[in-house]
């Protein structure tokens, strides 16, 4: 089982179990080659009882104002400039042909934990790095924001791959600044600072743990959705729901011990029941909201696990 990183000992860094290498990120590039993003519609249909989702399309940009001509939509009547000129003028409208993806990524202490393969902090830049390489080589717009615990940062999307390598950089040295696991990540708050910076048409990856989000965190989401594509996806460690009987183990929360004694059942059956009855809280809401949830554990390769549920093809 991993350890805890001591914050004293810069040797872990090294350690990719423990530490997102950045060489390995920017590698990732080359093994998605001719991989696209499903969309959320997509998503949501490969899901059992979701209905079909309204397809959002890309968002429209502002080109410039011409004098009204026979055809034109009305509502697109410039009226300021109507009544200057005592003419008729329209505003025209150019499609994006670009859509702006966006990872809104955790690297809170809460994933700073894994008991085998690798840490949740990890593997969450794991995904955001298959979806940012993903979508450049799309064609379409990448950015997103990153938080930890002390700090956050917002990368504006770009069809770039510096600014695919900027979000990474970002996310990695957010990720170094974690040193200990915590047990709260106030995501309310993080989606107050992004919702001024979306677009219209952009599709906005989740990424992190969720199972304990603040009450309106989907009040917040459906802000979000009325104009976006949204997909959740919950990084969770196999013993965080399947605790092994070996005895006397202790369990912390980075700021809090407290023993555990896995051959009492009672014990288990109820750390089980907790665990069960968060996820299923969490499964509901975003049903509900007909928002794709979908979980990747720390041991899986994340690719293989994105394939599987769909995210890409």
């Amino acid at each position: 089982m991993m350890t805890e990183a001591n914050p004293t000992q810069n040797t872990y860094l090294d350690n990719p179990a423990i530490y997102s290498q950045l060489d390995e990120l920017l590698r990732v590039r080359f093994h998605v080659k001719r991989l696209r993003l499903n969309s959320q519609q997509k998503l949501i249909s490969e899901k059992a009882g979701y209905r079909q989702a309204i397809r959002k399309g890309r968002g429209m940009e502002f080109n410039e104002v011409r004098e009204y001509a026979a055809g034109d939509d009305i509502r697109h009547i410039d009226w300021k400039v109507s009544a200057r000129t005592q003419k008729y003028h329209t505003k025209l409208f150019t499609e994006e042909l670009e859509r702006p993806v966006l990872c809104l990524l955790e690297q809170s202490p809460k994933l700073f934990f894994g008991s085998q393969t690798r840490f949740k902090s990890v593997q969450a830049l794991n995904i955001a790095a298959l979806i940012g390489w993903i979508t450049l080589q799309e064609g379409d717009r990448f950015g997103g924001y990153v938080f930890n615990h002390k700090a956050h940062q917002w990368v504006e999307a770009k069809h770039q791959a510096k600014t695919v390598l900027q979000f990474l950089s970002a996310a990695s040295t957010l990720q170094q600044q974690v040193t200990k696991p915590g047990s709260q990540t106030d995501w309310q708050q993080h989606l107050a600072q992004v919702l001024p910076y979306l677009k219209s048409g952009s599709r906005v990856y989740l990424i992190g743990d969720f199972l304990d989000v603040e009450a309106d965190f989907f009040k917040t989401l459906s802000n979000f959705k009325s104009h976006c594509e949204i997909v959740l996806i919950h990084l969770f460690d196999p013993i965080e729901s399947n605790l092994p009987t070996q005895g006397l183990l202790k369990l912390t929360d980075g700021e809090s011990q407290t023993d555990f004694d896995t051959f009492s059942s009672a014990q288990l059956a109820d750390y089980h029941a907790q665990y069960e009855s968060r996820f299923e809280q969490l499964q509901q809401l975003s049903h509900g909201m007909q928002i794709p949830l979908l979980s990747v554990s720390t041991q899986e390769n994340a690719l293989e696990s994105l394939r599987a549920q769909k995210v890409v093809t």
